[in-house]
């Protein structure tokens, strides 16, 4: 077996979507270069601190054109493995101990097209699955033991972004929704722990967090906040024309967003040039607006050291705030 080498950094996975001040970082580096059934790959997830100390190792063993685990981090720095193919929560200790295998439900087969949503705030995780051919998707929680505490249907199905606040007891469910003429309707859900529907919006986010009484949420093509307290949208933005919305963070009462156009495709990944960094107030107005001259990146994140907030596009860092 021949072998390769590839490290990924994982700084926009959902390791990351609802922390402004990120206390994890993760890197999973891959080995192995199986071609054909019977080889597996090593993935190796490095677990660190926001200064970069690493806290501890996970190998997982993964058998050829298995989709690779997602991993979700705890508060308390233990962590989860989430493996769409098999349906299998893994939880991990603070030192990297394997805890528990859960499977998220005794009838779910191997699937490779399986999309499992999930998200951690403190020590509570929930995850969003589907089985196949059901008509609703089923919501979990769970401690950072593997405890499952709780699980119910919910209708949305065609789920791309989920966030939640343990404190607030508010679940943000994006989904995409197919009427009877076939036209697209993209959804916001707000319910509470008990699947009680607070309110529902038309917007769409992938990636979100919640700072003070708000929760700001994007995608690729729209970034909003809405007031946690009488749940209202403050503002609903899009990018210009060309563009694209790659991260965005919250700093010293102003957003930061980042766009660029779109990706190039080269070998095997996605590479941005020159994005444009926006600074937004919380009303949503554009107040300042950067293009900073980079090399083609295909890694990128806000990360903040000290009172200094960067974006890092690849091996450059430009500071923001």
């Amino acid at each position: 077996m021949k072998n390769i080498f590839i490290t990924i950094l994982l700084i926009n996975s959902l390791v990351f979507a609802q922390s402004i001040n990120k206390k994890h970082l993760v890197e999973q580096k891959i080995s192995g270069g199986s071609e054909s059934v019977g080889d597996y790959n090593i993935a190796e997830y490095s677990i660190k601190s926001s200064d970069d100390k690493l806290l501890y190792k996970i190998l997982n063993k993964t058998d050829y054109d298995i989709p690779y685990s997602g991993i979700e981090v705890f508060e308390n720095d233990s962590s989860v493995l989430i493996n769409s193919f098999y349906g299998t929560l893994t939880f991990f200790s603070d030192q990297g101990t394997k805890l528990k295998e859960s499977k998220l439900s005794e009838t779910l087969g191997f699937e490779y097209e399986r999309s499992i949503k999930s998200v951690v705030d403190n020590n509570t995780l929930l995850v969003v699955f589907r089985e196949e051919n059901s008509s609703y998707s089923t919501l979990q929680k769970y401690n950072s033991n593997g405890t499952l505490e709780k699980s119910f249907e919910i209708e949305e199905t065609n789920i791309n972004g989920l966030a939640y606040s343990e404190s607030l007891d508010q679940i943000y469910i994006s989904s995409v929704v197919w009427d009877n003429s076939g036209s697209i309707n993209k959804v916001l859900s707000l319910i509470n722990e008990n699947g009680e529907l607070l309110k529902s919006y038309e917007a769409n986010f992938e990636k979100g967090f919640f700072s003070d009484d708000q929760f700001i949420a994007f995608s690729n093509k729209s970034l909003l906040s809405i007031n946690t307290e009488n749940l209202e949208i403050n503002f609903q933005n899009k990018p210009a024309n060309d563009e694209l919305y790659l991260d965005v963070t919250l700093s010293k009462e102003s957003i930061f967003a980042i766009t660029a156009k779109p990706p190039k495709l080269n070998n095997g990944n996605w590479f941005y040039k020159d994005p444009t960094i926006l600074e937004i107030n919380l009303n949503g107005k554009i107040v300042k607006q950067t293009i900073a001259e980079t090399p083609l990146f295909s890694n990128f994140d806000f990360r903040r050291t000290g009172a200094v907030l960067k974006f890092t596009a690849g091996d450059k860092a430009i500071t923001i705030d």
